[in-house]
């Protein structure tokens, strides 16, 4: 069976799997109510100059947008992060891909690979600040870096997991290696590829942080940056907020890309 009609009949069959999905759906936006009603509980009982709640963390987001100060940090840190990611997913999927087809070309990435991948980024951060400056030239670099090694690596899993029995099946009835890359190989690495893509996002967030913590004008890290130096609390929740929320918006976008291009494995996990 080809694929693709996998792939087809997966969607009919969604239909069967909403009833499950959305009581998922339901208990993922209790678990978040819950918390953030923690976070306010704790945040009652604890000292304002070190710990806020929702409510002071909102009145402070309000009072940034009122005064048009987030919205071009949040253009800065946004133009930083796309950039990066950008960057990460056009050369991470190909070389994963190619390493996955080529034992020579995984030989000689593969070590550099895990070198650069268990490199920390706070090391690199004042390296590439001072290599490239503090303009986003040097955020976009950290955020590449830090994307780039789970996308290629889950790229490459990926495609090397494929099943071998349908690539001998596809042998035996002839198809040609561009058959064999596109009904085949990809296919069968997607969820793979949007797992890396998903982990890659969260480090790309965590680069937008570490390279505007170390030197930058603008941006959401900077801004948590200059309100913890002057004990702002509030301000600097704010950023901790966007940046998760940014990496939620992250996941949930990919997950739902996940769903619709590779929805055979969704239902398998229902």
């Amino acid at each position: 069976m080809k694929p693709s009609e996998d792939i087809i009949r997966s969607r009919e069959k969604g239909g069967a799997g909403r009833g499950p999905r959305r009581r998922y759906t339901l208990l993922s936006i209790l678990s978040v109510v819950l918390g953030v009603l923690a976070w306010q509980v704790t945040a009652r009982f604890t000292n304002k100059l070190f710990f806020v709640g929702p409510r002071e963390t909102g009145a402070a987001f309000v009072e940034l947008l009122r005064s048009g100060d987030l919205q071009s940090d949040l253009w800065v840190s946004g133009l930083e992060l796309s950039y990066g990611f950008a960057l990460s997913v056009l050369i991470g999927v190909p070389l994963g891909l190619a390493m996955a087809i080529s034992r020579r070309t995984a030989a000689v990435l593969d070590p550099w690979t895990s070198i650069l991948y268990s490199t920390p980024r706070l090391a690199l951060g004042p390296l590439v600040v001072l290599w490239l400056g503090i303009g986003i030239s040097s955020k976009v670099l950290l955020v590449f870096l830090g994307a780039l090694f789970p996308i290629l690596i889950n790229t490459y899993v990926g495609a090397k997991n494929v099943d071998a029995q349908m690539k001998l099946v596809a042998d035996a009835f002839g198809a040609t290696r561009w058959e064999q890359f596109r009904s085949i190989l990809i296919p069968g690495a997607l969820p793979h590829i949007i797992s890396g893509l998903r982990l890659g996002a969260i480090q790309g967030i965590l680069g937008v942080i570490v390279g505007e913590f170390f030197g930058s004008r603008r941006g959401v890290g900077n801004m948590i940056f200059a309100a913890a130096e002057t004990f702002d609390t509030a301000k600097v929740f704010v950023g901790i907020a966007i940046f998760a929320i940014a990496g939620l918006v992250a996941s949930l976008a990919l997950k739902a890309v996940e769903r619709w291009y590779a929805p055979w494995r969704q239902n398998a996990l229902e």
